[in-house]
């Protein structure tokens, strides 16, 4: 690496970036453990003591489960006896009902299964339940005793609790890696400079709502990662059957037999069914290539050998040649790349500008993305689609998937001090590591690191502090009862739009798009076997569209060194409280943001 350039992302990370951000994250917790005062020992200690009891608790458990394993076998004993003991006394009642004489056998059977299951029950109330009673009352005292050290371990590492805050892990990244800025909030300056210079598409996408987001920039580069919920109308298929019955005659030695028939009639109906998933991208801006358009998706290439990958070159860049000849003979623009292997696991054969594309991907670019999508070990190999358009460039890593990228700080709350300090530690490495391979598709593109903007004027003001994708992902933490339709059953979608902002205070609007549901049943007319047509029931779920709007005050506190933020925010909640007659649990506090929503 050299200034402010990153060479070779793959190698970089192994090498370098995956034990520096180690040591700077290991560094910062130690910083906060220095800055808690808290008492390790004595942590240490009555961890000691809550292992112990655990133990305990378990052993108790377990010897309470065999306690009552045991009496429900001396239940099931007991039933069988009295059974035995009845069977026996109906036998012997009616035998002497009719002037037989009952055998010795039910004479002896008879007292037997009486004694056996008296002297059963009489153990299982005298011994057995007394146990059980005080093996209870012991377990209940060990878990008293239990949550007692539980509560002064969690006591005890609260002031090392108190200290984390969301935005722990992209002040660490920024530190690990400085050419990376990230901003304390996606606000509306930087969205107007991705709409307006970079040619964003910002239209409102009722279809799309923001669970996370944070943006940046790389060298004056904007870019932004975010996590929608995606909702898509497609269909469900529903079936349901219906048994039927009918007579059927059949000659059998000369004569006419009626046999009786069952038959399941089934029938299928398909209905609209609203579908939900969550998405993790990254957009990043660059004038670079910037009429250059073009997508690709994953190869998939980290799962095959050296071998395989040959094949499929050998196979497909036949197909990418008589794509170039035909492309010249009708005036076209695509010509393959002489990188074989590069041209076939990349496969942007979609895009419109061959000079730009060359001028972006040279043979060193071409190189190391080869290498970033073979790898099997480091990263995370070929999971990544790409689309770019024009100076917009879109990159859907897989890896993104499930993961929390907001940091709470709830992640590492334990009442262990050693597990507190791996949560944190293995949290912040992941997130690196997850964060880094999604830029490395575009580290690995030397042109997009040297690449730096031209001036923008930006404008006097803006309808509000923060962009949209903020509003969304503020609300999206709110409790969803706060804005659903009373009658949505369904996930939903929300949308905001800014109804005034003063005073560091972003008043939004916010429309839940959610669904109504409603049991039907359809009847759908089947044929039989008995040539008759029936009527299968076939039940479905309605899925009616409803929305509901909800005004939320956004309060943005914009101060960056910590304990100015942290002042800032104790003194708005204060203020809140008074002027707007709210509770503590009215209010919501979500990094650099607290919220309320404004009732009706």
């Amino acid at each position: 690496m050299d200034g402010n350039l990153i060479y070779d992302p793959l190698k970089s990370y192994q090498n370098i970036f995956r034990e520096k951000h180690h040591t700077n994250t290991t560094a910062f917790f130690d910083e906060l453990v220095k800055k808690s005062e808290i008492n390790i020992a004595e942590n240490k200690q009555v961890v000691a003591e809550i292992d112990k009891l655990n133990n305990k608790i378990n052993n108790l458990e377990n010897e309470l489960s065999k306690r009552r394993g045991f009496k429900t076998f001396l239940i099931v004993v007991v039933v069988i006896a009295f059974f035995i003991s009845i069977i026996n006394i109906y036998s012997i009642v009616n035998i002497h009902n009719s002037a037989g004489r009952a055998s010795l056998i039910h004479y002896v059977l008879l007292p037997i299964s009486l004694i056996i299951g008296i002297g059963l029950i009489v153990l299982t109330i005298k011994k057995i339940n007394p146990v059980i009673k005080t093996l209870v009352k012991d377990k209940a005292e060990l878990k008293e005793k239990l949550n007692k050290k539980l509560s002064i371990a969690y006591q005890g590492l609260k002031p090392l609790h108190d200290l984390f805050y969301e935005g722990i892990s992209e002040e660490l990244f920024s530190k690990t890696l400085p050419i990376f800025n990230m901003d304390p909030m996606f606000d509306s300056k930087r969205l107007d400079y991705l709409v307006n210079k970079f040619g964003l598409y910002d239209a409102i996408d009722e279809n799309r709502s923001t669970l996370y987001v944070k943006s940046g920039d790389i060298n004056g580069n904007p870019f932004y990662i975010a996590n929608d919920l995606v909702h898509t109308l497609g269909t469900k298929k529903y079936t349901g059957t219906l048994t039927i019955t009918y007579t059927n005659y059949v000659y059998r030695g000369g004569k006419r037999v009626a046999q009786r028939q069952t038959q399941v009639l089934s029938a299928t109906i398909e209905k609209p069914c609203p579908y939900y998933n969550e998405e993790s991208y990254l957009i990043y801006g660059n004038e670079a290539a910037p009429d250059l358009i073009f997508s690709r998706v994953d190869s998939d290439a980290e799962h095959m050998t050296q071998k395989q990958i040959d094949r499929l070159v050998r196979r497909d860049y036949k197909t990418l040649t008589k794509k170039t000849q035909k492309s010249v003979r009708k005036g076209g623009t695509y010509t393959a790349l002489a990188h074989e292997e590069f041209e076939v696991l990349f496969g942007a054969i979609d895009r419109n500008n061959e000079v730009q594309f060359r001028l972006l991907f040279t043979p060193l670019a071409q190189k190391q993305l080869l290498e970033l999508m073979k790898d099997k070990e480091i990263g995370y190999g070929d999971n990544f689609d790409f689309v770019k358009y024009k100076m917009i460039n879109g990159i859907f890593p897989e890896h993104l998937k499930g993961f929390e990228l907001d940091g709470n700080p709830k992640l590492f709350l334990h009442y262990d001090y050693e597990k507190v300090k791996n949560l944190f530690i293995s949290y912040n490495n992941l997130y690196f590591k997850n964060i880094y391979f999604a830029f490395a598709p575009l580290l690995s593109i030397p042109l997009y690191q040297q690449q730096k903007p031209r001036e923008y004027i930006y404008k006097d003001s803006y309808e509000s502090y923060v962009s949209f994708y903020e509003h969304e992902k503020v609300c999206n933490k709110i409790n969803i009862e706060e804005f659903k339709h009373p009658l949505s059953t369904t996930r939903n979608i929300l949308k905001t739009t800014t109804v005034k902002s003063g005073n560091e205070i972003d008043t939004i609007k916010v429309t839940a798009y959610g669904y109504q549901t409603e049991n039907k049943v359809d009847y759908i007319p089947t044929l039989g076997g008995d040539g008759r047509t029936h009527l299968v029931p076939v039940h479905w779920v309605e899925y009616t569209p409803v929305m509901q709007e909800t005004d939320v005050n956004i309060n943005v506190i914009k101060d960056k060194k910590e304990e100015t933020y942290r002042d800032k925010i104790a003194s708005r909640i204060e203020r809140l409280k008074t002027r707007e007659n709210l509770s503590e649990k009215d209010l919501y506090l979500f990094g650099r943001f607290l919220a309320h929503v404004i009732k009706k």
